[in-house]
């Protein structure tokens, strides 16, 4: 289900949605709440949105004392943190104002948000990427080797690759972070390639670190660059793993794929998926 209900034993309660004829969503809690609960959310539609909404209510009417604890995993808008032209929404902001209508909300959490518009709108404690990456003792082992290096695609992931590398002491390492530019048509705007502003990575082990991978055409052509340079493994960590084209996209180029399970994936070889939940009794 991509709503669930908890009690603060992580114990799954019972809760039943159904969509009437008329189109309405509904949603029906199997017994009284006699606590404080946890609602965790893998939001995809609209209607997992309201149907969040639906519930947070469900829970303070039938007991108004209780507080709720909202986790939802991929913040859904925070790629539409702004309006990028005239008679466009701001939709990150839409979804804040819908959020901001569940009532005894302690704690709501994200996963490391795209866009810290999205964390601020919500006012949600966001997760950082090397708090995810520290449940993995596979992937800990790959970046803290010396032998590795933090690859961050683009400008946009900068600041999220550098935290990552002081949280795992990277920046004790001679060059912990490889940083790429992309390279634009001016005529089209279109991405050309990408540059890969290191000499040599032969023998190395190349961890290219950001949120989300929906297509994969950066880190495509990340991966070719690192190739390149004489990388002898690539590894890609994304919190998010959308993976609209598919995962046989990165064939002969990325080794390995770390992601979570944010969304939903069928097993692949080249594929692990780390399992996360936030513990709020923490």
């Amino acid at each position: 289900m991509p709503v669930t209900l908890h009690d603060m034993h992580n114990t799954e309660m019972e809760v039943s949605f159904l969509r009437f004829s008329g189109g309405e969503r509904h949603v029906q809690l199997g017994e009284a709440p006699n606590g404080d609960r946890i609602i965790r959310a893998d939001l995809r539609s609209s209607d997992d949105v309201f149907d969040l909404l639906l519930l947070a209510n469900a829970v303070v009417e039938a007991k108004p004392e209780a507080r709720l604890h909202v986790e939802i995993s991929y913040l859904p808008y925070a790629r539409q943190d702004r309006v990028c032209a005239p008679g466009q929404a701001f939709s990150m902001k839409v979804l804040a104002r819908l959020l901001g209508t569940m009532e005894n909300v302690d704690a709501l959490v994200v996963w490391d948000c795209h866009s810290p518009v999205g964390a601020k709108l919500t006012g949600a404690v966001n997760i950082p990427a090397q708090d995810i990456i520290r449940t993995s003792d596979e992937l800990t082992r790959m970046i803290v080797d010396l032998n590795s290096v933090l690859v961050c695609p683009d400008k946009g992931a900068v600041a999220r690759t550098e935290a990552v590398a002081k949280a795992f002491q990277k920046e004790l390492q001679p060059e912990p972070i490889v940083f790429c530019e992309k390279v634009r048509d001016p005529a089209t705007g279109q991405i050309t390639h990408t540059n890969v502003k290191t000499d040599s990575l032969v023998g190395r082990t190349a961890i290219i670190t950001d949120d989300i991978c929906d297509g994969g055409y950066t880190f495509i052509k990340v991966a070719e660059q690192l190739r390149a340079k004489g990388a002898e493994r690539v590894v890609l960590f994304v919190t998010h793993g959308i993976f609209s084209k598919g995962l046989s996209v990165f064939d002969g180029l990325i080794d390995q794929v770390f992601t979570t399970d944010s969304f939903a994936h069928d097993p692949h070889p080249g594929l692990t998926v780390i399992p996360f939940e936030y513990d709020f009794k923490a």
